[in-house]
């Protein structure tokens, strides 16, 4: 007997997923009665109980197929199908347990919560359409070669001299380049309720940043911790949604980044940059996380970034869980740190919650 899965290998959470199973008899007995049951993973919910039962004469095969969806963004693998037949009259029973790792990536929901691109432009100014105006050859900088620049742009007296290869940046020609980080951890996953806890909402955001500053033509490197390193991505921008499954591929449902705040100024090496190219550093973490985080930490962030750093904190029901009038003296203390480096700490005004569809409640 043969089992096979088939569903679609990237999703949007709450998105519902048709899930396939196919089982096979190519043998030349008939199997009088087979049932499967598909174990779904914590936090993938189905409408009805994934499982079938069917009978499989000789060369015969049947399919069965269900619908889930998922509550929080991140990967997801089904692995297991525990399979059960039975001999005529119900006699013969045997049971076995099939791995058949399938793996869902799920991205976080963006349509209809997308932050402004006015809000963007009101982080600092991110929408750089250009240094100056000037001829195609009114050069502007010089940096280190990228896949997909203008060969003709390439700098050949650096290479003879460096070994390494640049291309020239014309004036009118550049563009901002933004560091988008992201902080989740692990109390983010405990505020709230799926689909809606802040780390949710964080991911969300983190999406729609992105999406934004794509559309306005900035350049954008991504680096994501949900684990002891951070996750990169170098010109997110070009392609966001691969940009985007590169990252969720490594994101599981309640991962979270398990060291300090101090490891995203390693970002820019991954990422084979330096400091100096980014027009803007954007973290997007919650108030809770920067108020556990060790202080000295924290100014190593800030002192490492200066004035380019702009902390992003989502919009969220941060009062249920910490005093109002203690959350405010944090903001100022905040930022107050942060400006001292002439960055800044931005409240995204847009609400980032999800309602769930009519009927959800009912999955289970």
């Amino acid at each position: 007997m043969k089992i096979s899965r088939e569903c679609a290998r990237v999703v949007t959470e709450l998105e519902e997923l048709e899930v396939s199973v196919r089982i096979e008899n190519p043998s030349s007995r008939g199997i009088p009665l087979v049932e499967v049951v598909d174990e779904l993973p914590e936090y993938l919910t189905a409408r009805r109980e994934p499982a079938a039962a069917a009978t499989l004469p000789p060369g015969s095969s049947a399919v069965f197929s269900y619908r889930a969806r998922p509550l929080l963004p991140g990967r997801y693998t089904l692995s297991n199908l525990e399979v059960r037949t039975y001999g005529p009259l119900g006699f013969f029973t045997t049971q076995r347990t099939v791995s058949i790792p399938t793996v869902v990536t799920v991205l976080p929901y963006y349509g209809g919560i997308r932050i402004s691109l006015k809000s963007v432009e009101k982080l600092w100014g991110l929408v750089v359409r250009g240094r100056a105006t000037g001829g195609m050859y009114d050069i502007a900088d010089f940096r280190e070669y990228s896949p997909g620049d203008d060969y003709r742009k390439i700098v050949w007296k650096a290479l003879a001299r460096t070994g390494r290869l640049y291309v020239r940046e014309d004036f009118g020609e550049v563009r901002a380049r933004v560091l988008l980080m992201l902080d989740v951890r692990s109390w983010d996953w405990n505020l709230g309720a799926p689909p809606n806890t802040l780390a949710s909402v964080e991911l969300r955001t983190l999406r729609s940043l992105l999406h934004s500053l794509a559309r306005s033509g900035t350049q954008v490197d991504l680096a994501v911790c949900c684990s002891a390193t951070t996750k990169v991505v170098r010109s997110a921008a070009e392609d966001v949604e691969k940009a985007l499954v590169e990252v969720f591929s490594y994101v599981t449902p309640r991962c979270y980044c398990s060291t300090h705040i101090g490891v995203f100024t390693e970002a820019p090496t991954y990422l084979g940059r330096s400091f100096s190219e980014y027009s803007a550093v954007l973290l997007v973490t919650s108030p809770i996380s920067l108020a556990v985080e060790s202080s000295a930490r924290f100014l190593e962030l800030v002192k490492a970034f200066g004035d380019r750093l702009k902390i992003i904190i989502p919009r969220f029901e941060y009062e249920l869980y910490v005093d109002k009038e203690e959350l405010g003296e944090f903001y100022k203390v905040v930022a107050e740190l942060v400006e001292r480096a002439s960055g800044s700490v931005e409240v995204v005004e847009e609400s980032m919650y999800l309602q769930l569809p009519r009927g959800a409640g009912r999955w289970r």
